[in-house]
């Protein structure tokens, strides 16, 4: 049988609230788990590269698999898929905590990123299924809001308890993070994928649906993966700026890397309230650049700092920004994308932003090894303002042709609406 939801005659918020706290608690885990890593590589004097290579690693699985995971999405039930999923991520975890080589935490990292990559899309297919079309903001800046609260607080909880803890009791209790996704694939009663059962010899192929089919999606997709790739460099170079350079602790460094999603918190609010159902598109997709050139110069702001505090006010305007940015693309993504292909939208769009960060990664641990991390921070930023500034006359080309083609009450409102 098919998993799909019906349409949907009035939102569903009580699946909405359970999906993100599901969010809130894998986003705390994911990153307790991430930056407590690259805290204990920096004590054990790694290099640059190192920690590049396990930034990298977080992220590869996804842009390797992201197609085939992107159609496991679309075909199998999503309940399945989040208590597996969950399963899995409790189990790299304890490996991780288990880990005292290298190699081996390196393969517990992957090992994390390839069940993470087939949880957080499947939530996000979800999404969309759980309201109607006028809610999709709304249900998107809450979302957004619980991923953007776990992620404010998984590096503050690294700061404190890998200084007092140490790494191992740190990674334990990260497991339990991870237990919420198997209970949110239990409680969901919004459903979708699985193999829909079909009279014989009358089987519906799969939807024709591609990114490249939609010119708006396409061109705003590939933007915002250029100016990643420009940008992400910062996830490897901050923890030696501000250590090294700055002279910080880890407490500093945890509480400081949480004031960006603070702004995160702030920006899914703001713009999630902003968005209203007469908001057509194309205003949606030119807005997501003129934030992206905000966040370049936020960037450049860090760069400029001689105290780790005035990175404070930088990362609060710069995280204001990138909520605003999940938002924005997560609106325009649940508006345009047919209800059986979401899984693959929202796995083709986290494969180019990831191909994007990872390029940004590799470049920012060679960087350390050729020049001070500051200057790393600066060319970040400037190259991040003028990707955007490069890339936002395709968007717009993209918006006037989709509007000429569209016709009728489609041309505003974007090529699908939500069930």
């Amino acid at each position: 049988m098919s998993f799909t939801s019906p349409a949907l005659a009035r939102s569903r918020w009580s699946d909405v609230y359970i999906a993100s706290i599901a969010q809130f608690f894998g986003a705390t885990g994911t990153f307790l788990v991430l930056v407590s890593l690259v805290l204990a590589l920096q004590q054990r004097g790694a290099s640059g590269i190192e920690v590049s290579i396990l930034v990298i690693c977080e992220a590869l699985p996804m842009v390797v698999l992201g197609k085939l995971i992107g159609r496991l999405i679309d075909r199998y039930d999503s309940r399945l898929l989040l208590i597996v999923s969950g399963v899995g991520q409790m189990l790299a975890c304890l490996a991780l905590a288990q880990a005292e080589q290298f190699t081996a935490v390196i393969a517990g990292a992957v090992a994390l990123s390839v069940v993470s990559g087939v949880a957080v899309p499947t939530r996000q297919a979800l999404l969309p299924a759980m309201v109607v079309r006028d809610d999709l903001p709304k249900a998107s800046a809450i979302g957004q809001t619980a991923g953007t609260a776990g992620m404010m607080a998984g590096p503050a909880l690294a700061g404190f308890m890998v200084g007092g803890l140490g790494v191992r009791q740190t990674l334990m209790l990260a497991v339990l993070g991870f237990a919420a996704t198997i209970l949110a694939g239990l409680l969901l009663k919004t459903r979708r994928g699985g193999l829909a059962a079909a009279p014989a010899g009358d089987a519906d192929p799969e939807p024709e649906w591609t990114l490249g089919s939609d010119r708006l999606l396409w061109s705003s997709a590939w933007g915002l993966t250029a100016v990643m790739a420009a940008l992400s460099a910062v996830n490897v170079v901050l923890v030696f700026f501000m250590m090294r350079t700055l002279g910080s602790s880890e407490e500093v460094y945890g509480l400081i890397d949480t004031t960006w999603t603070i702004g995160m918190l702030a920006g899914a609010w703001i713009f999630g309230r902003a968005i209203r159902p007469t908001t057509v598109d194309t205003t949606l997709a030119r807005l997501l650049f003129v934030l992206l050139g905000v966040v370049s110069l936020a960037m450049i702001g860090v760069a400029s700092v001689q105290t780790a505090l005035w990175i404070v006010p930088c990362y609060l305007i710069g995280g204001t920004q990138n909520g605003g940015l999940n938002v924005l693309m997560g609106t325009l993504m649940g508006r345009r994308v047919p209800q059986e292909a979401r899984g693959r939208a929202n796995a083709a769009l986290g494969m180019r932003v990831q191909a994007g960060a990872l390029v940004g990664y590799v470049l920012g641990g060679l960087s350390l090894e050729i020049t001070d991390a500051r200057w790393s921070v600066l060319a970040c930023g400037v190259l991040g303002l003028f990707t955007a500034l490069a890339v936002a006359p395709h968007v717009l080309r993209a918006g006037r042709l989709t509007n000429h083609d569209r016709t009728g009450a489609t041309a505003q409102s974007g090529a699908y609406s939500v069930p």
